[in-house]
C-alpha cells in the first residue's frame, strides 16, 4: 500500500483547499519518512512530482496568497546583495517551478536567467508568463555561470536537490562565483542533508561554505506548520564560494 496518501488527487480541483489536504501532507511524510530511515527515494520522487504537476495552473496563487510564502523575495533581496550593480550576470535557477524567483530577480534587475525544474507544467506556466524558465535544459556547460540561486527546493524531503548535487553546481559556476540557496530552516534539521560531502568538497578545494543566514518570515501562514512557536517558521540562505 502506498505510503503517501494522494488517493483522489487528480479527481481533486486545483485549488488551496486541496493543496492543503495533500501538498503540505506529502512533504511532511517525506520528511518524517526520512527521519525514520524508511524512506524509497523513488517513491518519494514520484509522489512529490505529482503533487507539483497537478498544482501548476494555480501554484503563484496558493503559494503566495494561500502559504503567504517569501522565499523567491528572501532569494532575490540576498542576489542583490551579491551581484549588486553587476546586471548582466548569468543566472541558473534551479528548481525554478513556475518562475515565481525569477519574477522576483527580474525585478531586481538581473534579466540574464536560465532555469531548470523537473515539473514540465510548472515550466509551462513560467513559459506563458514570459520567464526564461526550462526544463530541458543540458547543464553540461562547464564555468558558464556567476550564480546559481534555488528557493524553497533543496532538501524539502531525501528526493529533492541536496549536497550531493553541489560538485556538478560548482563545475558550471565561475570560479569568484557563488551557489545561493534559500530554504525553511527546518529542511536543514534533519538526518538526510549529507553534510560530510559538502566538507569533502571544501577539503578538496571546490568551494567553500560562508556563516549559514538566518532570515524570518520563510512561509506567513503558521497554520501550514508550526514550527517555530507560533512564529512563521524561518528562512535560511547558505552562501557557497566555488574557488
Amino acid at each position: 500500500m502506498p505510503r503517501f496518501n494522494l488517493q483522489g488527487l487528480e479527481e481533486s480541483a486545483a485549488d488551496s483547499a486541496s493543496w492543503t489536504r495533500f501538498a503540505h501532507p506529502t512533504f511532511a511524510e517525506g520528511r518524517n519518512q526520512a527521519r525514520s530511515g524508511n524512506c524509497n527515494l523513488q517513491e518519494d520522487f514520484v509522489a512529490q512530482q505529482k503533487v507539483y504537476d497537478h498544482f501548476a495552473d494555480v501554484y503563484d496563487l496558493i503559494a503566495v496568497e494561500n502559504d503567504g510564502y517569501m522565499g523567491p523575495k528572501i532569494l532575490a533581496d540576498e542576489t542583490a546583495i551579491l551581484l549588486g550593480d553587476n546586471t548582466t550576470a548569468k543566472i541558473l535557477d534551479v528548481g525554478s517551478g513556475t518562475g515565481l524567483s525569477g519574477d522576483e530577480i527580474l525585478k531586481k534587475g538581473y534579466s540574464c536567467i536560465d532555469a531548470f525544474d523537473s515539473s514540465k507544467p510548472s515550466c509551462e506556466v513560467a513559459q506563458k508568463k514570459g520567464c526564461p524558465k526550462g526544463s530541458e535544459l543540458q547543464l553540461n556547460l562547464d564555468n558558464t555561470y556567476d550564480l546559481i540561486v534555488s528557493a524553497g527546493t533543496f532538501w524539502v524531503t531525501p528526493s529533492y536537490p541536496g549536497v550531493d548535487m553541489f560538485e556538478e553546481m560548482a563545475r558550471i559556476v565561475k570560479r569568484g562565483g557563488q551557489i545561493l540557496i534559500v530554504v525553511n530552516q527546518e529542511y536543514v534539521q534533519g538526518e538526510w542533508q549529507n553534510w560530510d560531502k559538502l566538507k569533502d568538497l571544501e577539503e578538496r578545494g571546490v568551494l567553500k561554505a560562508r556563516e549559514v543566514k538566518v532570515v524570518p518570515n520563510y512561509r506567513m501562514n503558521v497554520s501550514i506548520s508550526n514550527t517555530n512557536n507560533g512564529n512563521p517558521p524561518n528562512a535560511v540562505a547558505m552562501i557557497y564560494d566555488i574557488l
